[in-house]
């Protein structure tokens, strides 16, 4: 039986990441379309071996999307190569903490909103034009726990992952009607090399495999999930 996604094109950012290659994996099984981002041109060439995608399926390009024109360059040239854009599957982003307020240095600041939540505004801005008019579309975004459950020493990580929370609901509310919908992913913490090493006496069989929020996506990007508007998903594992 075919894939009910395989007429789909799917744009993967952070494509090379521990999340993102997960959700590359999954959803290059269903024989759509991908188009991947990520800052590594060898990790995305060595991705889509990985994952045999065939050329008539795959895009790929290095971009910035921090700024508003390397967001823009990428959808541009993904429409170009496709065609389309049927859904944002948007992993990009990244963490940086253990300092109080006071501490906080500007710069982390900055670049936490810019990583986390200035790439996302300008994914989805320059997406949602092409789904409106398709009449069809998802928006995915992936926050954190952390956001609505934020600890010390995380500020400027809570906040960006709030505001992207806060930035999918109003997308969700203007896109309502239009067969366009946008939801956002609440992990607690991700089973990653990364994190296993950076929390050694941690249990890991307590986080979320990223398995588990691919399979999720994957779900939300189906007509079954046509109702579901704006929710922000938790995935806690056993936490």
């Amino acid at each position: 039986m075919p894939d009910m996604l395989q007429e789909r094109v799917f744009l993967i950012t952070g494509a090379t990441g521990a999340l993102g290659s997960v959700v590359t994996r999954v959803f290059a099984q269903t024989g759509a379309g991908l188009a991947l981002t990520g800052r590594s041109e060898a990790k995305l060439e060595q991705l889509i071996v990985e994952t045999e995608l065939p050329p008539e399926r795959v895009f790929f390009a290095t971009a910035d999307v921090t700024h508003e024109d390397g967001a823009k360059t990428l959808v541009d040239a993904a429409l170009a190569r496709f065609g389309r854009i049927d859904a944002l599957l948007n992993t990009a982003g990244g963490y940086s903490g253990g300092k109080t307020v006071a501490e906080t240095f500007v710069e982390e600041w900055e670049h936490m909103l810019a990583l986390n939540l200035h790439s996302a505004f300008f994914l989805s801005r320059a997406v949602l034009p092409h789904m409106l008019e398709a009449g069809w579309g998802r928006i995915l975004h992936v926050s954190s726990r952390t956001a609505v459950a934020p600890r010390a020493r995380r500020a400027a990580y809570a906040v960006s992952k709030m505001g992207l929370i806060t930035l999918t609901e109003v997308i969700a509310a203007e896109a309502k009607g239009t067969g366009v919908t946008a939801n956002v992913i609440l992990p607690s913490t991700i089973d990653t090399p990364a994190n296993r090493a950076s929390m050694p006496k941690a249990d890991p069989g307590k986080w979320v495999p990223p398995e588990r929020i691919a399979a999720t996506m994957r779900f939300l990007c189906t007509d079954a999930a046509g109702s579901i508007n704006g929710a922000r998903i938790p995935i806690y594992g056993a936490v």
